[in-house]
């Protein structure tokens, strides 16, 4: 059992590297967009309320689209971030 244990340890050492380097990536990513989204959401949370004042429904639609789809890609972002995380521990507890 020791012996199988330290086969799959060296087996999936490259696997926890390359999770662990995709995990960097993603996290980076939020990190250095999390400004500039931030002032997107800001301007789209703006336009909302200036087609609701103004009465253009369907720009009000499109400009809800587009700021769901971007929380949305965010969400996505951190559930894989977090998921990564999941499996590293995992090949950390064999």
């Amino acid at each position: 059992m020791f012996l199988l244990r330290i086969f799959l340890k060296i087996i999936l050492a490259p696997v926890s590297l390359a999770l662990l380097a995709v995990k960097g990536v993603i996290h980076l990513a939020i990190n250095l967009t999390s400004a500039v989204v931030g002032l997107f959401l800001l301007y789209v949370g703006f336009a909302m309320v200036y087609c609701l004042a103004t009465q253009r429904w369907s720009s009000l639609l499109i400009f809800f689209i587009v700021g769901i789809a971007v929380i949305g890609i965010l969400f996505m972002a951190v559930v894989l971030e977090e998921t990564i995380d999941g499996l590293r521990g995992k090949i950390r507890e064999i």
